[in-house]
């Protein structure tokens, strides 16, 4: 029975006027000025789903100079030729043809014949309990076609690593296993999506023009199906091929009317190591240890740390490092993205007047085997933000965010300091750590309105003040309440390692400290300021 993506509705998306409905391939494209933007249960299934339009969009129109992306900026989505490659291509998109199902091998199979149960496919934590779906029970033993739609695009991006069924016809299993590769590519990456106000412009944003390669085409445009056979040395062909890279081979057992199983084996392997030229929806960093290692230099995919706020990388996303390593390479890339879209700085007037970035990853657990968290944060800017003319405003917001790292690290001295004083040598990294966390918790909110602040033409002297200004406000508030909820004894002091320590010394090295790193939120001569405090 036949599940035909092109036409069935199995892609969640939100459109602009709020309303939640379900689409189809074709719906995706031909509504696109409609559709705010895809949103399933959770955004790696949607950065997975928006990675499928892009391979499409990027596919049928050919994107291989700067001109076509000025063309689709100024034009739109280009309707006839998008219809006229999904009609081509039309028997390709069935997730259940007799012999090409979607993004997966027909017949796959184990030596026994055994299907794993749907939390295969649907992902699980180390404890064996859901984790990436709220379903349980009777819940996870059947579930429609347009979630396992949803399951097998998601698994080809972020499946994690770890033993996988051994399919019969692949000459790497050993012992009826499927040994690990790693995870699925997008989850080896820190997914960075540009929103614009509608998913017409999302589809364009995230495009860059690629060299004319007649090899690098995605999987379904393949004369010959796919085979438990699979890449072990990985040997992608371009971008485009990427972005739907084949980490998996999969069957889903079921139909139409439900799904209630599936084979999961190990697909193509990918590894991280010099992607940059692939891969553009991630940022990337320049790996010492890894160019040791190959004798080359080595960039890394910049995943997303769960613990830091997407502002705090933001630096990274909108330009590259203005600092370069010892050896003379550039510490960072932003992604490629970024880069293609700040080259139509001309076109941005014309545009959206904002966009918001979004960041999208998971963190596995040990041999990344296991899901640990998932890491999704966002963050509006102004379009013109990502052009070359702003490039004094983004080179300035490296400073900001060291500066703000600098002003946490002291606040976190200061509770360490004032646990010392106390007595509570035991108790100085967890007062530590509390503090530093707490300060970036209340920073979160007043950097996120500065950032909202910012355009290509900013006074850079006085968008630093304003900042210098706000991160003060802040740690000081937090400071002062620090100081007054502490012990008579650490009021006291007493003798610690760095000699004797009290409140008030910790107070007074923490103003310090701000008063170097936040210098233009404090007056300059201390004569005028003895005379305001008067």
């Amino acid at each position: 029975m036949s599940y035909d993506l092109l036409t069935e509705r199995w892609i969640p998306a939100i459109l602009t006027d709020g309303s939640a409905v379900r689409l189809s391939i074709r719906d995706a494209f031909t509504r696109a000025s409609e559709v705010r933007r895809i949103s399933a249960d959770l955004p790696t299934q949607s950065f997975a789903v928006l990675r499928l339009l892009l391979a499409i969009h990027h596919d049928a129109v050919g994107f291989h100079r700067s001109a076509d992306v000025a063309a689709s900026l100024r034009d739109g989505l280009d309707q006839s030729t998008i219809a006229a490659y999904l009609d081509r291509y039309a028997d390709r998109f069935d997730l259940f043809h007799p012999e090409r199902p979607f993004m997966q091998v027909v017949g796959l199979r184990t030596a026994k014949d055994e299907a794993s149960p749907l939390e295969k496919l649907i992902s699980d934590v180390p404890n064996g309990a859901p984790f990436l779906t709220t379903r349980g029970g009777e819940a996870l033993r059947v579930i429609p076609a347009h979630e396992a739609a949803l399951w097998v695009v998601h698994a080809q991006a972020f499946d994690a690593a770890g033993i996988r069924s051994g399919a019969v016809g692949d000459p790497e299993v050993k012992a009826g296993k499927g040994y690990p590769i790693g995870p699925a590519w997008a989850g080896q990456i820190g997914g960075v999506v540009l929103h614009g106000q509608t998913l017409a412009h999302t589809l364009v944003y995230n495009v860059v023009p690629t060299p004319e390669n007649p090899l690098d085409r995605p999987v379904w445009t393949n004369d010959v199906p796919q085979t438990a056979v699979r890449q072990m040395e990985p040997d992608p062909q371009g971008p485009v091929q990427v972005l739907v890279w084949q980490s998996r081979r999969i069957r889903l057992v079921g139909d139409r009317d439900g799904v209630t199983g599936v084979v999961l084996a190990q697909g193509d392997r990918m590894t991280p190591q010099n992607r940059q030229s692939l891969e553009h929806m991630t940022a990337w960093r320049y790996s010492e240890p890894q160019s040791k290692k190959h004798k080359i230099p080595v960039y890394m995919p910049r995943k997303h740390d769960p613990s830091r706020a997407a502002w705090r990388g933001m630096p990274g996303l909108v330009s590259d490092a203005p600092s370069r390593t010892a050896d003379g390479h550039e510490e960072s890339i932003r992604p490629a993205t970024v880069a293609s879209l700040a080259g139509h700085s001309e076109q941005f007037t014309e545009l959206d007047t904002e966009v918001v970035v979004e960041l999208v990853g998971i963190e596995y657990g040990p041999q990344e085997a296991t899901v640990n968290d998932m890491v999704h944060d966002s963050l509006d800017l102004r379009l013109r933000m990502l052009g070359e003319d702003a490039a004094e405003v983004q080179l300035m917001l490296y400073d900001v965010v060291r500066s703000a790292d600098q002003a946490v690290w002291a606040l976190g001295r200061m509770a360490a300091n004032i646990a010392s004083a106390a007595g509570d040598f035991d108790g100085v990294d967890g007062a530590r750590d509390r503090a530093r966390e707490t300060a970036w918790a209340e920073l979160d909110h007043p950097a996120r309105s500065w950032l909202g602040t910012l355009d290509a033409d900013t006074d850079t002297i006085e968008a630093r003040r304003d900042w210098h200004r706000r991160v003060a406000a802040v740690i000081e508030t937090l400071a002062a309440r620090m100081a007054v909820s502490c012990s008579p004894a650490a009021v006291t002091g007493r003798m610690t390692k760095f000699g004797y320590m009290t409140a008030a010394k910790a107070e007074s090295y923490l103003r310090a400290a701000l008063r170097k790193e936040l210098v233009l939120a404090y007056p300059q001569d201390p004569n005028k300021e003895a005379d305001n405090e008067q």
